[in-house]
């Protein structure tokens, strides 16, 4: 038999233990219909809410001479007969009675009206006058058709799936179909009529007193959710019950449904553990991805499954390769002398289930420690520790650490559970390799940003080289005009001639001799300042100066070479912030490369501006030198890549100033043409 058939069999079962002639319905003191039996529903379609007047009447307004108001008002019954169109179209004689229903206190709660459908017996007693002998074919008919209808619903009754019980008003059960029987558990009807009260059905007491309370109150529940008892066997159940009332009102009975949903219950709760797992993996994911610090992630994992799983206690070790041993890494959940343990803190491979776990990389599970042939288990016992499962921490194929979850009570750890810890597992141990390869990315950076130092200083190193010449003849001027210049005044002084009158041309003497000698101590300031290797602190700077202050150590090998130096500041420039010696070290290396490139002299232009990029200063320095070829300008700033003769350069110059100007967040951009000459453009951040 279908679903749906069965279900309206089974409704129409409820309307016959219901009331099989009697129309009824509960009316509030708003004329809103609160409970209707399934009989008043199929041929009246009345649903609860709705208005009485509207139902019986199709009236937009309460009748003028209402029976309910009538029973509100003097708490009596009262009755009347009227003509009602069914939901058919077809009008039918009833007689209706209104009872009200009071509570313990004598409140009247709402009025109970039945109608009695006495239009077959009008007819009966119209044709009883006219045809008298066929009284006794009419009545058998009629017991033949309830005799029909009666087979029909027992029929349903017993065919049911669900439990299917009828109890009087004390909840003795008087009737119960055979799907009850075996729901309950009970080998026949009998065993089962033997009980005291359905009420012996509920394992809660606080279930059943919630039961009580709403059915009593409301007069019908529907689906309410508990734990039933029955013989041999507890199940979940979901509970339909409502009241049978006579014509004043009395409960008579009831009648209840109930549907095993133990197999349905069991299928959400799968469905909600799967969920939750889910829920941890993913917080266990995230928490390893937001993260590269080793320590903070195995921390927060730890966290989590304590917090989602309830452990007691989890304890990670991560695997020492070189020095074959398990180390701890992190725990939570265990006391500080437990931990102290030098064999807890550092296990050698093979050594006990921990050092086995990781040996044979497969999961171990210790449901007894004490029955346990681990020769560490004392010190669990004594921690209070019970049941254990040692999950090996899996990257790539490679065990790469352990991690140990305990309990303080006993605990079976079933399969999916342990297949769970596992794929945590699997996520640490992801965590692990991302870590080390991050701490090994780390280490080759470090290293290579000492290499870069390195050739910078090296660069630096190489840079002084070339300005040792220049520098030497820098100061050999000076100190050669000081040195002729003293030479005089002695020789002014041994002659007698360092009188009164020559005293103007001596402090003339003396002047050029301290201008000279002041600009040899710039000279050796600016290539002092120069040379020193300071540690990279970024300081607001100008422009203007770290270009002037690069120009004096390169001055002279312009004159030598017959260079003229332009030079184009705009004013009001903002300051950068950078470590000047390093911009400065940047900035010779481009002048020197423009003076070497215009052997024949030339012109070098260093123009310092405002960038049409906002934020930034451009300082463009260019020469009209020999030039860069086109492929070559590919590879200008690639370590080792020269076009200078052997023994003139190593390639590393454009290298070392590319470096320095990104390390400050900026860039240089080159142009350049062969025999005319090239540009470099360096855009630097401004402050702020």
């Amino acid at each position: 038999m279908k679903t749906k058939e069965l279900l309206q069999e089974d409704t129409g079962y409820q309307a016959l233990l219901q009331s099989v002639t009697d129309y009824v319905i509960g009316i509030n003191r708003n004329y809103q219909i609160i409970m209707a039996n399934d009989l008043f529903i199929n041929k009246l379609g009345a649903h609860s809410g709705g208005f009485c007047y509207k139902t019986w009447k199709n009236r937009d307004d309460k009748c003028e001479d209402c029976l309910v108001e009538k029973s509100f008002q003097d708490g009596q019954v009262h009755e009347n007969e009227e003509a009602i169109v069914m939901k058919d179209g077809r009008i039918a004689q009833m007689l209706v009675k209104s009872t009200p229903v009071k509570d313990d206190r004598g409140k009247i709660v709402y009025v109970l009206e039945a109608a009695t459908d006495i239009t077959e017996k009008k007819r009966l007693q119209k044709e009883l006058k006219n045809v008298k002998g066929n009284l006794e074919k009419i009545i058998d008919a009629r017991l033949n058709h309830l005799q029909k209808s009666e087979e029909k619903y027992r029929t349903i009754f017993e065919r049911s799936r669900d439990a299917l019980i009828l109890t009087d008003s004390n909840g003795k059960i008087m009737e119960i179909n055979q799907a009850g029987v075996e729901i309950l558990g009970y080998r026949t009807k009998d065993n089962l009529l033997a009980l005291t009260s359905i009420m012996e059905l509920f394992e809660d007491p606080e279930e059943l007193y919630k039961f009580q309370k709403k059915v009593l109150g409301e007069g019908l529940v529907t689906e309410f959710e508990a734990r039933l008892v029955g013989r041999g066997r507890s199940f979940d159940a979901l509970i339909t019950s409502n009241v049978i009332l006579d014509l004043i009102g009395r409960i008579t009975g009831y009648v209840t449904i109930i549907r095993d949903i133990t197999k349905r219950k069991k299928a959400q709760n799968q469905i909600e553990t799967r969920n939750t797992r889910l829920a941890i993996l993913n917080a266990i994911s995230m928490t390893i991805s937001s993260s590269l610090d080793l320590n903070e992630v195995l921390n927060s994992t730890i966290d989590k499954i304590r917090e989602f799983l309830e452990s007691d206690s989890v304890r990670i070790y991560l695997l020492d390769v070189k020095r074959n041993v398990l180390n701890l890494a992190a725990h939570k959940g265990l006391s500080a002398e437990f931990i102290s343990k030098s064999h807890i803190r550092s296990r050698e491979v093979g050594a006990g289930f921990l050092g086995q776990t990781i040996l044979a990389c497969e999961t171990k599970v210790v449901d007894n420690i004490e029955a346990s042939e681990d020769p560490y288990a004392d010190f669990r016992v004594k921690e209070g520790l019970h049941s254990t499962a040692y999950i090996p921490l899996v990257s790539k194929g490679q065990p790469v650490g352990v991690m140990v979850v305990s309990s303080y009570s006993t605990f079976k750890f079933s399969a999916d559970y342990v297949d769970f810890l596992t794929a945590i597992g699997n996520q640490i141990g992801l965590a692990v390799d991302n870590a080390n390869l991050y701490e090994n990315l780390k280490k080759a950076y470090q290293d290579l940003k000492e290499a870069q130092e390195q050739v910078i200083r090296t660069e630096k190193l190489a840079s002084l080289g070339k300005l040792a010449a220049t520098v030497a003849h820098e100061i050999n001027n000076p100190l050669a005009a000081v040195l002729t210049y003293i030479r005089l005044m002695i020789k002014l002084m041994t002659r007698g001639r360092f009188t009164q009158e020559r005293l103007g041309d001596i402090s003339r003497y003396l002047s050029i001799m301290e201008s000279e000698t002041a600009r040899c101590g710039e000279i050796v300031k600016s290539l002092l300042a120069f040379s020193r290797q300071p540690k990279i602190t970024m300081e607001t700077s100008s422009v203007e100066e770290l270009i002037e202050k690069t120009l004096v150590l390169i001055s002279h090998d312009l004159e030598m070479k017959n260079i003229q130096l332009v030079k184009e500041i705009e004013p009001n420039l903002p300051k950068i912030k950078c470590s000047s010696k390093h911009i400065q070290q940047a900035m010779l290396n481009l002048l020197s490369n423009a003076s070497e490139a215009m052997s024949n002299g030339g012109t070098l232009t260093v123009i310092a501006r405002h960038s049409k990029s906002d934020g930034f200063v451009e300082t463009v320095i260019s020469d009209t030198g020999c030039g860069i070829s086109e492929e070559d300008l590919k590879s200008i700033f690639e370590p080792f890549f020269t076009t200078k003769e052997e023994g003139r350069g190593v390639g590393l110059g454009l290298s070392v100033v590319h470096g320095i100007i990104s390390r400050h967040n900026g860039s240089i951009e080159v142009e350049s043409k062969l025999d005319e000459g090239s540009a470099f453009n360096v855009r630097l951040p401004t402050v702020g």
